[in-house]
Protein backbone atom coordinates (compact mmCIF):
# COMPACT_ATOMS: atom_id res chain seq x y z
CA UNK A 1 0.00 0.00 0.00
CA UNK A 2 1.32 3.56 -0.72
CA UNK A 3 2.52 5.48 2.45
CA UNK A 4 1.27 9.03 2.97
CA UNK A 5 3.74 11.27 3.90
CA UNK A 6 2.94 13.99 6.38
CA UNK A 7 4.00 17.56 5.17
CA UNK A 8 6.38 19.36 6.54
CA UNK A 9 5.72 21.62 9.48
CA UNK A 10 7.21 25.09 7.84
CA UNK A 11 10.48 26.84 9.50
CA UNK A 12 8.86 28.74 11.94
CA UNK A 13 12.55 31.00 12.39
CA UNK A 14 14.41 31.79 9.22
CA UNK A 15 17.50 33.64 8.57
CA UNK A 16 17.03 37.08 5.72
CA UNK A 17 19.51 39.56 4.98
CA UNK A 18 18.58 43.55 4.92
CA UNK A 19 20.31 46.89 4.73
CA UNK A 20 23.91 44.67 5.07
CA UNK A 21 22.88 42.94 8.29
CA UNK A 22 21.56 39.11 9.05
CA UNK A 23 17.98 39.09 10.28
CA UNK A 24 16.27 35.74 12.13
CA UNK A 25 12.55 35.92 11.27
CA UNK A 26 9.51 34.90 12.60
CA UNK A 27 7.93 33.33 9.99
CA UNK A 28 4.82 32.72 11.75
CA UNK A 29 4.46 36.46 13.00
CA UNK A 30 6.02 38.12 10.40
CA UNK A 31 8.85 39.96 12.62
CA UNK A 32 12.83 40.20 12.76
CA UNK A 33 13.88 38.83 16.70
CA UNK A 34 17.55 39.68 16.27
CA UNK A 35 20.30 41.09 13.78
CA UNK A 36 23.72 39.57 13.54
CA UNK A 37 26.73 40.76 11.61
CA UNK A 38 27.28 36.62 9.69
CA UNK A 39 24.79 34.64 8.19
CA UNK A 40 26.71 31.53 10.66
CA UNK A 41 25.63 33.88 13.65
CA UNK A 42 21.71 33.98 12.38
CA UNK A 43 21.54 30.48 11.78
CA UNK A 44 23.01 29.16 14.99
CA UNK A 45 20.76 31.68 16.54
CA UNK A 46 17.25 30.42 14.88
CA UNK A 47 18.04 26.60 15.40
CA UNK A 48 18.42 28.02 19.22
CA UNK A 49 15.31 29.41 18.87
CA UNK A 50 13.63 26.22 17.67
CA UNK A 51 15.35 24.01 20.00
CA UNK A 52 14.65 26.31 22.98
CA UNK A 53 10.85 27.67 23.99
CA UNK A 54 12.68 29.46 26.95
CA UNK A 55 15.45 31.02 24.40
CA UNK A 56 12.81 32.17 22.51
CA UNK A 57 10.40 33.88 24.80
CA UNK A 58 13.66 36.09 26.25
CA UNK A 59 13.87 37.14 22.70
CA UNK A 60 10.58 38.57 22.29
CA UNK A 61 10.90 40.15 25.11
CA UNK A 62 14.17 41.59 24.58
CA UNK A 63 12.68 42.88 21.24
CA UNK A 64 9.77 44.33 23.53
CA UNK A 65 12.14 46.01 25.82
CA UNK A 66 13.95 47.11 22.99
CA UNK A 67 11.07 49.65 21.61
CA UNK A 68 11.66 52.71 22.83
CA UNK A 69 9.71 56.71 22.30
CA UNK A 70 6.49 57.80 22.76
CA UNK A 71 4.46 54.52 20.95
CA UNK A 72 6.67 52.23 22.39
CA UNK A 73 3.84 50.45 24.49
CA UNK A 74 1.52 50.79 21.69
CA UNK A 75 4.37 49.30 19.08
CA UNK A 76 4.31 46.34 21.88
CA UNK A 77 1.02 45.76 21.12
CA UNK A 78 1.23 45.77 17.22
CA UNK A 79 4.31 42.96 18.00
CA UNK A 80 2.52 40.91 20.42
CA UNK A 81 -0.94 40.94 18.66
CA UNK A 82 -0.89 41.45 15.17
CA UNK A 83 1.02 40.51 12.29
CA UNK A 84 4.33 42.04 11.12
CA UNK A 85 3.55 44.72 13.23
CA UNK A 86 0.10 45.69 11.87
CA UNK A 87 -3.29 45.33 13.75
CA UNK A 88 -6.27 46.32 12.25
CA UNK A 89 -7.93 49.97 13.97
CA UNK A 90 -11.30 48.40 15.72
CA UNK A 91 -9.16 45.54 17.19
CA UNK A 92 -6.39 47.94 18.69
CA UNK A 93 -8.97 50.17 19.91
CA UNK A 94 -10.39 46.83 21.76
CA UNK A 95 -7.00 46.39 23.17
CA UNK A 96 -6.08 49.79 24.55
CA UNK A 97 -7.69 51.74 27.11
CA UNK A 98 -10.58 54.11 27.12
CA UNK A 99 -9.86 57.30 24.86
CA UNK A 100 -6.84 55.48 22.85
CA UNK A 101 -8.29 57.04 19.78
CA UNK A 102 -7.58 60.26 20.19
CA UNK A 103 -4.04 58.97 22.13
CA UNK A 104 -3.61 56.75 18.58
CA UNK A 105 -4.29 59.93 16.27
CA UNK A 106 -2.06 62.35 17.92
CA UNK A 107 0.78 59.36 17.81
CA UNK A 108 -0.06 59.40 13.72
CA UNK A 109 0.08 63.03 13.41
CA UNK A 110 3.37 62.85 14.98
CA UNK A 111 4.86 60.48 12.56
CA UNK A 112 5.81 57.91 16.23
CA UNK A 113 2.95 55.23 14.02
CA UNK A 114 1.14 54.93 11.06
CA UNK A 115 -2.11 54.54 9.61
CA UNK A 116 -2.37 52.10 6.28
CA UNK A 117 -5.44 50.59 5.19
CA UNK A 118 -6.19 47.60 2.95
CA UNK A 119 -7.56 47.71 -0.68
CA UNK A 120 -11.19 47.96 0.38
CA UNK A 121 -10.45 51.00 2.95
CA UNK A 122 -9.69 49.34 6.12
CA UNK A 123 -7.59 50.90 8.61
CA UNK A 124 -4.65 49.53 10.08
CA UNK A 125 -2.22 50.91 12.64
CA UNK A 126 1.20 49.91 12.24
CA UNK A 127 5.16 51.01 12.81
CA UNK A 128 7.03 53.89 10.58
CA UNK A 129 9.52 51.61 9.63
CA UNK A 130 6.85 48.81 8.50
CA UNK A 131 4.84 51.20 6.22
CA UNK A 132 8.04 52.19 4.22
CA UNK A 133 7.91 48.17 4.00
CA UNK A 134 4.84 47.89 2.74
CA UNK A 135 5.09 50.48 -0.26
CA UNK A 136 1.52 50.99 0.33
CA UNK A 137 -0.26 52.68 -3.43
CA UNK A 138 -2.24 55.58 -3.23
CA UNK A 139 -6.20 54.56 -3.84
CA UNK A 140 -8.36 57.66 -5.02
CA UNK A 141 -12.54 57.27 -3.44
CA UNK A 142 -14.23 60.15 -4.86
CA UNK A 143 -12.48 63.45 -3.49
CA UNK A 144 -10.98 61.47 -0.55
CA UNK A 145 -7.62 59.13 -1.53
CA UNK A 146 -5.63 56.88 1.24
CA UNK A 147 -2.43 55.08 1.29
CA UNK A 148 -3.56 51.35 0.75
CA UNK A 149 -1.32 47.49 0.71
CA UNK A 150 -2.05 44.36 -0.19
CA UNK A 151 -4.36 42.29 3.28
CA UNK A 152 -2.12 39.25 2.56
CA UNK A 153 0.41 41.51 4.04
CA UNK A 154 -1.16 43.36 6.34
CA UNK A 155 -2.78 40.20 8.17
CA UNK A 156 -2.49 36.46 8.15
CA UNK A 157 -5.29 34.38 6.75
CA UNK A 158 -7.52 32.70 9.35
CA UNK A 159 -8.41 29.70 8.42
CA UNK A 160 -10.25 28.05 11.30
CA UNK A 161 -12.77 31.11 11.30
CA UNK A 162 -12.80 31.50 7.28
CA UNK A 163 -13.38 26.98 7.31
CA UNK A 164 -17.01 27.91 8.91
CA UNK A 165 -19.83 28.56 6.76
CA UNK A 166 -20.98 32.18 6.51
CA UNK A 167 -23.61 32.39 8.99
CA UNK A 168 -21.70 30.63 11.66
CA UNK A 169 -18.75 32.70 11.52
CA UNK A 170 -19.96 35.95 13.30
CA UNK A 171 -23.21 33.83 15.26
CA UNK A 172 -23.24 34.39 19.22
CA UNK A 173 -21.31 31.79 20.99
CA UNK A 174 -24.72 30.68 23.38
CA UNK A 175 -22.85 29.95 26.02
CA UNK A 176 -20.82 32.71 26.73
CA UNK A 177 -22.79 35.54 24.81
CA UNK A 178 -19.76 36.58 22.63
CA UNK A 179 -19.11 36.04 18.69
CA UNK A 180 -17.88 32.62 18.12
CA UNK A 181 -14.93 33.00 16.56
CA UNK A 182 -14.04 35.12 19.48
CA UNK A 183 -14.64 32.56 21.60
CA UNK A 184 -11.54 30.67 23.29
CA UNK A 185 -13.56 27.77 24.88
CA UNK A 186 -16.14 27.26 22.05
CA UNK A 187 -14.71 29.05 19.26
CA UNK A 188 -12.30 27.46 16.39
CA UNK A 189 -8.35 28.54 17.80
CA UNK A 190 -6.07 29.52 15.08
CA UNK A 191 -2.71 27.72 15.41
CA UNK A 192 -0.86 31.37 15.92
CA UNK A 193 -3.29 32.32 18.91
CA UNK A 194 -2.38 31.66 22.52
CA UNK A 195 -3.67 28.29 23.55
CA UNK A 196 -3.74 29.56 27.39
CA UNK A 197 -7.07 30.85 29.03
CA UNK A 198 -8.81 34.23 26.95
CA UNK A 199 -5.40 35.19 25.49
CA UNK A 200 -5.45 36.43 22.48
CA UNK A 201 -2.21 36.93 21.87
CA UNK A 202 0.54 35.76 19.44
CA UNK A 203 1.97 32.54 20.53
CA UNK A 204 5.83 31.72 20.98
CA UNK A 205 5.53 28.42 22.67
CA UNK A 206 2.20 27.06 23.02
CA UNK A 207 1.38 30.28 25.32
CA UNK A 208 2.43 33.08 24.53
CA UNK A 209 5.60 34.48 27.00
CA UNK A 210 3.34 37.00 29.24
CA UNK A 211 0.93 33.11 30.14
CA UNK A 212 4.05 31.30 29.63
CA UNK A 213 5.23 32.87 32.89
CA UNK A 214 1.91 31.96 34.88
CA UNK A 215 1.50 28.59 33.71
CA UNK A 216 1.80 25.96 36.35
CA UNK A 217 2.76 23.02 34.03
CA UNK A 218 5.54 24.89 32.50
CA UNK A 219 8.42 22.25 31.86
CA UNK A 220 11.03 24.78 31.18
CA UNK A 221 12.81 27.66 33.25
CA UNK A 222 13.04 31.21 31.83
CA UNK A 223 15.28 34.00 32.57
CA UNK A 224 14.25 36.64 35.16
CA UNK A 225 11.29 39.17 33.74
CA UNK A 226 12.19 42.52 31.80
CA UNK A 227 11.04 45.86 33.09
CA UNK A 228 9.23 47.41 30.63
CA UNK A 229 5.81 49.21 30.70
Amino acid sequence: MPRHHRPEPPVRYATAEREGAHQVVDQLHGYALSSHTTREAAEAAARELAADPAAAIAAVEALDAAQSGPAAAERRILRRYGYAWSVRQDEMLDLMREFSYRRLETLVCAGHLALVFSPAGQPYYTTPERFEQLSPRLIRDGQESFSAAELNRLERPRSARQALPPRERYAPCELHGITLWRCMLCGPREHFECQWGACTANRITAYCEHCARTDPWRRFTLPPLRDHD
